[in-house]
């Protein structure tokens, strides 16, 4: 029986590699499917054990535990159901860090993982080159708009960079025999990257090559400045030949000349609203914030900026966010998380390339509040746990 249940937890942690880039309900059922096994095998006095020897797992028992301590302040608390849904999956990082994987099933998770995004990759291409336009009209019939192949582009974009990243570092420290097929692999990220709206894997894409660039040719000036300038050779020919990148290049461009201000007769950018709402009332109450679930309703009935995003629960920054409803505390807890989290990785054999997934998510949440986010969560906690219980040989 347990070497079925076993065999179980292998098979759909291998899955998840499959079904995070392509499907966010079965990647839930996958997820739900792993935490029964976790419950049925028992042995939690050495779960708990295991649990306390890391740092950045009691930071986010301690921020949960603030999110239910905030519901004792402020008057306004009507996303608190939302807010502790996502709180809920936070939950599986103990419970995926405490499982016990082989080495075999990290390895097939990598793979599965690679191997659909490429695929999902692919399809996006395919969609956005209009190549098959059945798939397009197949999408819009099933529902989803603004979609790269399975998921929302904004979603997609950002999992493929984590994927490129994660194909980047087995390329370059020849964990794999299969080179060629790696660098294809590489190449279909970037494009399908680059060829999308979304303009956080662009980001993280471009933050990993320069991190590799300048980690390997520090001694070596003159490959290090040619290679930067190949990426930025790369970026000016993306620019020039993709109008998806273009537009959206230009558009954050204006926007940053602008301060965020639409000048006369144009509405103000929507991050630039709520950067400058939320610090403006933050200030006001930096220690203990405005309570679990208050943001949305306080910007929704005091904030008019004519936007269609003004009924956001969130600030679309994960900081602002936390430091909003639960203070100067929350933010410190929040941070702490991804603090002990990059000294655990960088511990490791190889740590220095490890760490760059909590960097990048980190990143990440400058522009959305990604940690809320289901399947970008799922989709970290899944890496995290590759990145932490893989073994260097």
């Amino acid at each position: 029986m347990n070497r079925t249940r076993n065999q179980l937890q292998q098979l759909l942690f291998i899955l998840l590699g499959v079904f995070i880039p392509t499907s966010i309900a079965i990647s839930n059922f996958l997820i739900g499917g792993l935490v029964l096994c976790w419950i049925l095998e028992g042995d939690f006095l050495k779960k708990i054990t295991q649990t306390k020897q890391s740092k950045w797992i009691l930071s986010i028992f301690g921020l949960i535990g603030l999110y239910v301590l905030g519901l004792c302040w402020g008057d306004n608390h009507l996303n608190a159901e939302w807010q502790f849904q996502r709180l809920a999956l936070l939950l599986v990082f103990p419970i995926f860090i405490t499982t016990e994987l082989k080495q075999k099933t990290i390895k097939r998770a990598v793979i599965a993982f690679l191997g659909t995004a490429v695929i999902s990759a692919l399809v996006a291409l395919a969609i956005n080159s209009n190549v098959i336009s059945p798939l397009g009209e197949y999408f819009s019939f099933i529902g989803i708009k603004d979609n790269s192949a399975f998921l929302k582009y904004n979603y997609h974009n950002v999992i493929l960079a984590l994927a490129f990243s994660l194909c980047l570092y087995i390329l370059i420290e020849k964990k794999s025999k299969y080179q060629y097929l790696l660098l294809f692999f590489l190449l279909i990220y970037a494009l399908s990257i680059f060829t999308e709206p979304g303009r956080a894997g662009q980001v993280i894409f471009n933050l990993s090559v320069v991190f590799y660039i300048l980690y390997y040719n520090r001694k070596h000036f003159l490959r290090l400045c040619a290679l930067l300038v190949l990426l930025f050779s790369f970026q000016f020919i993306v620019y020039k030949s993709t109008e998806v990148y273009k537009n959206r290049f230009d558009a954050l461009s204006n926007v940053i000349q602008n301060n965020g201000e639409g000048g006369e007769g144009k509405i103000d950018d929507i991050r630039y609203i709520f950067v400058k709402e939320s610090l403006d009332r933050i200030i006001k109450n930096p220690i203990l914030g405005y309570g679990t679930g208050s943001f949305g309703t306080i910007f929704n009935h005091e904030v008019k900026s004519g936007h269609v995003f003004d009924t956001h629960t969130t600030p679309h920054n994960q900081y602002l966010y936390v430091w909003f409803e639960l203070g100067i505390f929350g933010l410190l807890l929040l941070l702490s998380i991804f603090f002990h989290q990059i000294r655990e990785l960088f511990k490791k054999k190889d740590g220095i390339h490890r760490i760059l997934l909590p960097l990048s998510f980190m990143f990440l949440m400058l522009v959305d509040a990604y940690f809320f986010i289901f399947i970008l969560t799922s989709c970290y906690i899944f890496l995290f746990t590759i990145y932490t219980k893989y073994q260097q040989a």
